[in-house]
């Protein structure tokens, strides 16, 4: 996949979470990749990390009650693909037909009941926000 078109899905994928960009957190290698533009960022003389995911973090707070992300997501060109024996099971979303291609993962905070499950282990607000490993998550969309 060419740089191009990796921005090219990334676009893709803002344009359909344009409602809730004040709420979604855009973590992993797009995170790293992304700091590069900041106007105070000091560049590595390395290449970004390049992964075909982009990971965002749902915070439990965003509200989907004025639209539907699944149906924003499909209108602006991906498709759902179910992975593992989960229940429910990871959701990829992937752009176009190519399924090497670029997907997105919704990471939301696990939680049973309702409640939020803390993990001890975190070192930072980040962690202890959204938890300390991606496993602590449930991948949802809707």
């Amino acid at each position: 996949m060419t740089a191009e078109r990796e921005i090219q899905g990334f676009a893709k994928l803002i344009e359909a979470l344009r409602p809730w960009l004040d709420g979604v957190i855009i973590v992993g290698g797009w995170a790293h990749r992304l700091f590069r533009y900041h106007p105070l960022a000091r560049i590595p003389q390395y290449p970004p990390l390049m992964t075909l995911d982009a990971d965002v973090a749902l915070p439990v707070a965003v509200s989907f009650s004025d639209q539907n992300l699944r149906e924003r997501l499909v209108a602006c060109g991906f498709h759902e693909d179910f992975v593992g024996n989960d229940r429910p099971p990871v959701t990829h979303y992937q752009l176009g037909g190519d399924d090497q291609g670029f997907f997105v993962e919704f990471l939301t905070p696990l939680s049973e009941r309702g409640q939020e499950k803390p993990e001890a282990r975190c070192h930072d607000d980040n962690c202890r926000h959204y938890g300390a490993k991606t496993a602590l998550y449930r991948r949802a969309a809707d």
